[in-house]
């Protein structure tokens, strides 16, 4: 799911790009949830809060909280998120450069322009190493999907198991993460209510049980009686798809 924000004091610019942007993300195909906020600061509270966002347009000159000033903050949080400027480019040139720009847009909105921006901002974040971000303690916190053998439930506590043999937890719902995870081009599968694995890490399965093995040791996982069928058919189409283990 790619996770866009638009901040921007101007509601008919921000609604402009909006429409633009979810209409490219339905021709293309691209799982996507856009908000839209009318300053920085609501924008910053969001991402305190725990809100992760892939792509960023951000406008500079605003009432509450300016671009800058909040992307500023962003960037203590967050060092990958692309963020897409939108004002006086000239006015503005050291300041961008200390906040990491990916493009800039400029008033009145060039719509072949942003399509562009937007697509390669996308490739860009499709080309980058894939994590799972989290939030813990009010700290953006993400680990590499490819370190990640399997998640584990349990009260309402996510434990996150990694081939280094390090776990590490949040509060959430793994029904959420495995909706956030939709669409990844790593593979998870969800064999019980209370685990989703990383395919890559299978090493063996029967009816009953699959087994994860990293660090040269091997970790059984209970299959749900009702899982059972959809795990094995999902694991056939992944090998037929030259996906082994």
């Amino acid at each position: 799911m790619l996770q866009i924000a638009i901040c921007d004091d101007d509601t008919a610019f921000s609604s402009q790009i909006e429409d633009i942007i979810e209409a490219e993300c339905d021709e293309k195909n691209i799982r996507s949830d856009i908000e839209v906020f009318t300053d920085g600061y609501y924008l910053l509270k969001a991402i305190k809060q725990g809100s992760i966002f892939n792509i960023i347009f951000l406008d500079i000159e605003m009432k509450k909280l300016d671009g800058l000033a909040t992307a500023r903050e962003i960037r203590k949080i967050d060092s990958t998120v692309l963020i897409i400027y939108i004002s006086g480019f000239d006015d503005y040139l050291k300041e961008l450069f200390e906040v990491e720009p990916f493009r800039f847009i400029s008033k009145p909105l060039d719509k072949d322009r942003l399509i562009r921006y937007f697509g390669e901002a996308y490739k860009r974040v499709q080309d980058n190493e894939e994590y799972f971000q989290f939030s813990f303690n009010k700290e953006l916190k993400k680990c590499p999907l490819k370190d990640i053998v399997y998640f584990e439930s349990n009260n309402r506590t996510i434990y996150i198991h990694l081939n280094d043999g390090t776990t590490t937890y949040f509060y959430g719902k793994l029904a959420d993460v495995e909706e956030k995870l939709k669409g990844s081009k790593f593979v998870f599968l969800r064999p019980h209510q209370s685990y989703f694995v990383n395919y890559h890490y299978i090493k063996k399965l029967n009816f009953y049980y699959l087994t994860l093995g990293y660090l040269n040791k091997d970790i059984d996982i209970k299959i749900s009686v009702d899982r059972q069928k959809a795990i094995k058919a999902a694991v056939l189409e992944l090998a037929a798809n030259k996906m082994p283990f």
